[in-house]
């Protein structure tokens, strides 16, 4: 499954605003010994992240757009700095860790969002 980016009819890049809440971890233990998560502090205010939109498929009859957040916004949204990250989780949830000792840095949840693979918003109640 390789993803094409959608692009707009002027040749642009299409994006998706979503809305995130993230957390940190107070984290126990070390490299050897495995880590272990003491704490989850929770952000108060959700972040909004523009995910580029790519659709999967393409040219096929499962043909569908998808978006996420990039590692740099993952890093932005979680005050990260400059390391390789290592993520895990589905298209709403990403749990983040640093790849090389696998120590946990947090998470991000979407709240905008039913599903962004393929792409629903939440439905609004009137």
């Amino acid at each position: 499954m390789t993803p094409k980016t959608a692009k707009t009819g002027n040749g642009k890049a299409e994006y998706v605003l979503t809305v995130w809440e993230s957390a940190t971890y107070d984290v126990w233990g070390n490299a050897r010994d495995g880590y272990e998560v003491n704490d989850v502090y929770r952000r108060r205010t959700p972040i909004e992240i523009q995910c580029k939109v790519e659709t999967y498929n393409a040219g096929m009859p499962g043909e569908f757009q998808g978006a996420h957040p990039s590692d740099s916004q993952i890093r932005h949204a979680l005050c990260l700095r400059r390391f390789k990250l290592e993520t895990d989780g589905d298209d709403l949830t990403i749990y983040v860790n640093r790849a090389r000792d696998g120590y946990p840095l947090g998470e991000l949840t979407c709240v905008s969002h039913e599903s962004l693979s393929p792409i629903r918003a939440k439905q609004t109640e009137d």
